[in-house]
Order: C-alpha cells, then sequence, then structure tokens
C-alpha cells in the first residue's frame, strides 16, 4: 500500500478523504494535517508517497506549499484536492498529478490513483517532474475535475415523514440509506427546514453514546453518504456548512408534511380537504423511526391536526362528519366525546352496526384505563 498524508483546513476533509482512500484498498494515510507547517515538520519522518493537499489553505495556499513540500519530500506526489476549479490551470504549472474536484467522485479518485501507479510502473525520471516536463500523453491524462454545468432548474424530490421517512426520486424510485444513521442524520437536518444546526447538537442527538472523537468521525462519514447519495441524482449541494453548522435547503424537497401544514392553516374548510388532511396524516410524524427528537414535534402536530378537525365538524355536511370522527378516535383516543359523537352519527344514519362497534371500543378503553 502507499503511504499518503492529508493537509486539508476542513477536519470533514480529512475524514472524509481518509474513508475514501481506506475503501480503495491501495493507500494508508498516516498522517492527517489542518496546517501547512504541521504537515511539513510530519513529512520528512513519515516520508509519504502521496500527498493530497487543499489548495485554500490558512496563510499560505495550496499552490505555494506544493512547492515547499516538494523540497522537503520529492519523492512524494502532490494530488490537489478542492472546492474551488478556478485553481485549475495554476495546478497544471505546479508538480502536482492530479486536481480533483470537491465531493470527490470515487471513480475519479481511483483514475487519479490508477494513473499514478501506470508512472511508478514506468520508473520514469518525470514522475513527479513539472505537467510542463511530461509528454502529450501524459499531460493529457492528468484530468481536471470540472464541476458539471448547473442545470436551469432540478425537479424537486418527493419526501414523505407522516408514518415513516422515505424519499423518492423524480422517476419514483425509492431511494435506499447506506446505514441507519445516515437516513437519521438527514431526518434531523430535514427536521429544522432550513435553519443551520450546530456540529455539537447533532451530536448529541445521534452519537451521545459514543466518545466525542469517535461521534465527530461518525458524523462526517454520515454526511458524506448523504451528500453522495444526493449528487448521484444531480443534487450536488444538499448538505451547506457554515460557522460550526449544518444545515438542508427544504425547497429541493416535496413533502407530505408541508402539503398537511397548508391545509390546516387554510380558513375555508371543504369535504375535500378535510379529506386530503386525513389521507396525510397516515401516521404520526416520522412515527416509525423512533427519533426521540421528533417527539416534541410528533405531538405538536397531532394536537394541531386534531384542533382542526374538531374544528372542521361545524363546517360539514352530517354524511361528511363520519370520517373526520373516526380520525379523531384516532389520534385522541381518550376523549369520550368522539365516541359519543360518532355513535350518535352512525344511529341518525341507520348503521346500528358501526355504531355498536364504536361502543365496543370506547368500552375497551374504559377497562384499558382502569387496568393502568
Amino acid at each position: 500500500m502507499w503511504k499518503a498524508i492529508l493537509i486539508d483546513d476542513e477536519e470533514i476533509g480529512l475524514d472524509v478523504l481518509d474513508i475514501m482512500l481506506s475503501e480503495t484498498g491501495q493507500v494508508e494515510v498516516v498522517g492527517k494535517y489542518q496546517l501547512v507547517h504541521e504537515a511539513m515538520t510530519a513529512c520528512q519522518d513519515k516520508q509519504p508517497e502521496l500527498i493530497f493537499l487543499d489548495i485554500e489553505m490558512p496563510g499560505i495556499s495550496g499552490l505555494d506549499a506544493a512547492e515547499q513540500l516538494n523540497v522537503i519530500c520529492p519523492d512524494a506526489a502532490i494530488i490537489f484536492v478542492t472546492a474551488h476549479d478556478q485553481y485549475a490551470i495554476d495546478a497544471f504549472h505546479t508538480e502536482a498529478i492530479g486536481y480533483l474536484l470537491k465531493p470527490v467522485a470515487p471513480a475519479k479518485l481511483e483514475r487519479t490513483l490508477g494513473r499514478y501507479a501506470a508512472q511508478r510502473n514506468k520508473q520514469s525520471p518525470q514522475t513527479t517532474g513539472s505537467v510542463d516536463s511530461m509528454d502529450n500523453d501524459e499531460h493529457n491524462n492528468m484530468e481536471l475535475e470540472q464541476p458539471a454545468s448547473p442545470a436551469p432548474s432540478i425537479a424537486t424530490l418527493s419526501l414523505r415523514v407522516m408514518g415513516s421517512l422515505q424519499v423518492n426520486a423524480v422517476d419514483g424510485r425509492l431511494l435506499s440509506w447506506r446505514t441507519r444513521k445516515t437516513k437519521e442524520l438527514f431526518a434531523l437536518l430535514w427536521h429544522y427546514q432550513g435553519n443551520p444546526v450546530y456540529k455539537f447538537t447533532i451530536l448529541e442527538q445521534l452519537w451521545a453514546d459514543v466518545p466525542a472523537q469517535q461521534g465527530q468521525k461518525l458524523l462526517h462519514t454520515s454526511l458524506y453518504y448523504v451528500r453522495n447519495l444526493f449528487k448521484t441524482l444531480g443534487y450536488d449541494d444538499v448538505v451547506k456548512y457554515g460557522d460550526e453548522r449544518y444545515w438542508i435547503e427544504p425547497a429541493i424537497f416535496h413533502s407530505d408534511l408541508a402539503q398537511l401544514l397548508e391545509l390546516i392553516a387554510q380558513q375555508t374548510v371543504t369535504a375535500e380537504t378535510v379529506s386530503q388532511v386525513i389521507a396525510l396524516y397516515s401516521g404520526d410524524y416520522l412515527e416509525t423511526e423512533h427519533y426521540t427528537w421528533a417527539d416534541a414535534y410528533r405531538i405538536e402536530l397531532r394536537g394541531s391536526v386534531a384542533a382542526y378537525l374538531t374544528q372542521a365538524l361545524s363546517q360539514l355536511a352530517t354524511d361528511e362528519q363520519i370520517a373526520p370522527l373516526y380520525k379523531l378516535l384516532e389520534l385522541e383516543p381518550d376523549v369520550d366525546r368522539h365516541y359519543e359523537q360518532l355513535m350518535q352519527l352512525l344511529l341518525d344514519t341507520n348503521d346500528a352496526t358501526g355504531a355498536a362497534r364504536v361502543k365496543e371500543l370506547q368500552k375497551q378503553l374504559w377497562a384499558e384505563n382502569r387496568e393502568r
């Protein structure tokens, strides 16, 4: 395996690249540094074969750092990893074998490592020479990872959070999550509806039971998986970061919760809107996921929908009140007046069998309450 050191002022960048390199099975990361001078000090001792270097570094640019690293570790090959493609031309005039744009695509990383392996096999003295000194074929093989041109408009993804959590692509395909924590991290960030969430809040909610250092690595790994999942669908910047906080732009998702909230906020109540509310409330908010951080809002939303349906009863015709009353039994099973009102309504509409079933449900509730 080749030894490598990673230099990036963002800890998440170091952890994600560390994970990606370990997954290739070709590279052993022997050092990760957020400051260039620390990497330079360690470089002589560790003697890496590869140096992955971010270009935008505090105090010194990666391009300048590359020149100094080439003096300290003349046998090491440099690969730039950066979020900014405007440095591409400058990178061609440094002693680097590759230039990758964040977020790094695994296939592009594999190709860069393959190019490095090919150059080593040639045992050419120009392996780590400047691009200007390479022959034309080698020059052409040094890929620039250009970002895809943004689409003029990207369709929103379908998101379901009532009952269970699921995301569907534009073509209807159900997305699969790499891990349960990846899914929960997405849910937590979306839950805040575009409001930034501090890293430490995320760690407390999702990884409170593991040591802090391990929790941060798990967070960075899960963030990488979330970003990579949506990148495959053409959404390159789903999770945003700034000032130690992360957030998701909710506008790219069309959710059943947003539809539900819009309906219950309307002043005019009709049988159709009530029917839509009942259909959308297929279960409590993230009910089957059992996320404890969602409990408070789950209870609040259930109460809001129950209040809406209770108020709607007075604006509906008699035969239109049956469905919302059944839903109220589900949302507020301890409220006796819902049973009494529904039983009377069923009797008035000549449904004695239905009224008897509701009466039996009420008796079961009373029996359960006595046993508590």
